[in-house]
């Protein structure tokens, strides 16, 4: 096997530090080891946009031999763009952004995501009711998903009410605020679903804290231990898991091939760039997992000795 322990291929994204976003980071560090190649991850811990722009441009200058960049906001596309046009493969992970120049994406069909919310949710309030949404109404990918929730919703249970969408803005405590707000509004509420990796740890809470527990039914995004815990006590009923193990291995494995696999489209490799063609797919839907009370168990432990590490 060739070596090519010379090459560093780097990660980037905002909310660093957050569980969701850990399973990512730490995969993709373990599929450097397996092909031999160096790795790093940058951003900011949190929602620091000017951080993440620097911490991107830096990576840039660094010439690595690939980038896997979460396109959380629409301000990186010119910095996709920038690395593609200097040679450097770039793929998105987790959020895309199919208007720049990235060569694939990587990770979850968020319209499908709204699908899979309101398949749970219909049943769970028998197929009536109001329903809110809440989620990080700032981030297009989040926003595709509430859009497809009511969309869905209006077809499998049209005698449910979706409400309007009220933001978090990725926070757990604007998440709970919105929570409060909601029940406050609608005493009558039959259910919440939350879209992003802190919805579910502020609505959670919010219905508890309203006497609400198992009344007003919680559908949420994200398989991590807060909301494992909510399965548990039964303040949620139903998690979608995105598959976030595979999406750092896949976004490196990608990168790799598009430098390494070698089967030309053209006359060679470099005509094939030129026309803007690679060895890549253009999306790669990384599926979900469905979890419940009855289920949950069975990721408790996993989740807790990938946090560890």
């Amino acid at each position: 096997a060739e070596d090519h322990s010379d090459e560093l291929y780097i990660m980037a994204t905002m909310y660093s530090a957050h569980p969701v976003i850990q399973p990512d980071l730490y995969y993709f560090k373990e599929k450097g080891k397996e092909l031999g190649v160096q790795t790093k991850t940058v951003g900011p811990p949190a929602n620091e946009l000017g951080l993440y722009i620097e911490a991107i441009e830096q990576a840039i200058a660094q010439k690595p031999a690939g980038l896997a960049i979460n396109a959380l906001d629409q301000a990186v596309i010119e910095l996709i763009d920038k690395a593609m046009d200097q040679g450097i493969p770039v793929v998105c992970w987790d959020a895309d952004a199919p208007e720049s120049k990235r060569i694939t994406f990587i990770g979850t069909n968020w319209p499908q995501l709204g699908v899979r919310l309101a398949e749970a949710m219909a049943p769970l309030v028998d197929y009536k009711g109001k329903v809110g949404r809440i989620g990080n109404i700032y981030q297009p990918h989040i926003t595709a998903a509430m859009d497809m929730f009511k969309e869905h919703m209006a077809k499998i249970a049209p005698d449910v009410e979706v409400l309007d969408v009220l933001d978090d803005s990725g926070k757990i405590e604007m998440a709970e605020a919105s929570a409060n707000a909601l029940i406050q509004r609608h005493p009558d509420l039959a259910g919440i679903a939350g879209f992003d990796g802190s919805s579910g740890g502020g609505i959670c809470p919010a219905v508890v804290n309203a006497g609400k527990k198992g009344v007003i039914k919680v559908a949420i995004n994200d398989l991590i231990p807060t909301h494992i815990e909510f399965l548990k006590d039964g303040s949620a009923q139903y998690v979608s898991g995105q598959k976030r193990n595979i999406f750092g291995p896949l976004a490196l494995q990608t990168l790799y091939n598009i430098n390494h696999q070698g089967y030309a489209f053209t006359s060679s490799i470099e005509m094939d760039a030129s026309l803007g063609i690679y060895q890549a797919p253009e999306i790669i839907d990384t599926g979900f997992i469905d979890v419940t009370a009855e289920s949950v168990t069975e990721f408790e432990a996993a989740m807790e000795e990938l946090l560890a590490k």
